[in-house]
């Protein structure tokens, strides 16, 4: 037997159970806001800073960081 491991992928497992796109937004978002909190720190601006940059408010950029 050469194969590492026995079974399907996750995404295979995903994709039969109906839930792959829902997993990949769900991992797509985790790394945007990721890379936002980690600009945010590196150029040392608050959520409250941010705010007017991006054109909202503070209840949905604190949604955005948050989740």
């Amino acid at each position: 037997m050469n194969q590492k491991y026995l079974g399907s992928s996750l995404d295979d497992f995903l994709e039969k159970e109906g839930r792959l796109a829902e997993a990949e937004a769900v991992a797509t978002k985790r790394v945007l806001v990721f890379q936002f909190a980690k600009l945010m720190e590196e150029q040392q601006v608050s959520k409250t800073e941010t705010t007017p940059r991006m054109r909202t408010n503070r209840a949905s950029a604190d949604q955005l960081v948050d989740k």
